[in-house]
């Protein structure tokens, strides 16, 4: 089927693949994504994760810092990755007759407006499915005066934007991000902006000290005392106190910021460490929120993300949002942990029809762009 077919095709089957930055596996959603005026009709086909390798995830830990040689072997390691473990599943569910992927890869920097990078060859997808592959989303936005990130808001506007009711979506991924979705009939922009970190702090911390990829559950977080003080000296982070438009990663949300604001990890005990990252995470959010967004016309917050999973994160969401409701991503038939790979499928998707898939109001770009990159 030629580019020109595909534009002109009434509903594509796409395959959206994400690697966030909690760095703990591949996303696959296939999806069925059909173009409705200002809205996207989609039907899930199938949904995986694939976690990574130990060895790949941390060789993709060390590339966040690391030498030239590493980030370009990576980046060819999960291209491969990507194309085996997409082929594997699309097999073993008997999902066929697929249009196109999109991938967004593996963040590995990402400095706001200026540059990023994101890894993961999408020659092997090609050549294995032998279907055009859409990536690099986030360059061109950044080619026209936008921050690049969050994309996801464009996305939430066209699969949960509501007529009379203005809602914001919550993603909680390694990185925490926002999008004020007002109301169809009002005359509000569409607003978004990454407030600070999601479970990139408590990943790193709970490696540190449990030896573990993460608090499942926020199970040890939800036994530990969160230490006030030292959440009020880290919600005086530069990042999380800024205006809007702005994006970060876990180059900064990550090793880094841990050296720089706790000296020692084992001067603390691991239970108040993980409530205190948890409330900060939960803080970040609602201060962006209240300061930045018109929280007072919100009737819903829906949250999604391997965040939704964090009982202790989400317990101190609930606190600091008292006056609206929280509820996740599934109560409209989107999995959490499948979001974001459901909307770069539609982005994907977007890029085939020729539509814009960024939004100025978020990223400050000077204009709508479509967004992505071609391989075939």
């Amino acid at each position: 089927m030629t580019l020109s077919d595909l534009k002109n095709k009434q509903t594509l089957r796409m395959v959206g693949l994400m690697t966030g930055t909690s760095m703990d596996g591949l996303d696959i959603c296939v999806a069925d994504v059909t173009f409705a005026g200002d809205s996207v009709q989609f039907r899930t086909v199938g949904f995986t994760t694939v976690l990574f390798t130990e060895k790949l995830r941390e060789d993709i830990r060390q590339a966040l810092a690391g030498p030239t040689h590493l980030v370009t072997r990576v980046h060819y390691d999960l291209g491969r990755f990507y194309a085996e473990q997409t082929d594997h599943f699309l097999t073993d569910a008997a999902i066929g007759d697929i249009d196109a992927v999109a991938m967004h890869g593996q963040t590995i920097h990402h400095i706001s407006g200026e540059a990023t990078l994101q890894i993961g060859e999408p020659s092997f997808l090609a050549e294995v499915l032998t279907v055009p592959v859409v990536s690099d989303f986030r360059a061109r936005d950044i080619s026209i005066g936008g921050t690049g990130a969050p994309l996801i808001p464009i996305v939430d506007k066209w699969l949960l934007q509501r007529e009379t009711e203005a809602v914001i979506c919550l993603n909680l991924g390694g990185i925490a991000n926002v999008t004020y979705l007002p109301a169809k009939n009002s005359n509000e922009d569409l607003s978004g902006f990454d407030t600070g970190p999601g479970m990139a702090l408590l990943d790193e911390a709970a490696n540190h000290l449990l030896g573990d990829v993460l608090d499942e559950g926020g199970n040890k977080a939800l036994s530990g005392t969160p230490d006030e003080e030292a959440v009020a000296h880290w919600m005086e982070d530069s990042f999380v106190i800024a205006k809007p438009p702005k994006s970060t990663g876990r180059d900064y949300f990550g090793p880094a910021w841990l050296e720089k604001y706790i000296s020692d990890l084992t001067d603390w005990d691991s239970s108040d460490l993980l409530a205190s990252l948890s409330l900060f995470t939960a803080r970040s959010v609602a201060v962006n929120c209240q300061k930045f967004l018109p929280i007072q016309n919100v009737e819903e917050i829906i949250v999604s993300g391997g965040g939704a999973y964090n009982r202790a994160v989400m317990k101190s969401l609930e606190k600091e949002f008292s006056l609206v409701s929280i509820v996740t991503s599934d109560t409209f038939g989107i999995d959490p942990h499948m979001k974001e790979a459901l909307g770069f499928a539609v982005l994907g998707a977007a890029y085939l029809k020729g539509i814009p898939g960024n939004s100025p109001s978020v990223t400050g770009a000077s204009r709508p762009v479509v967004l992505g990159k071609l391989t075939v």
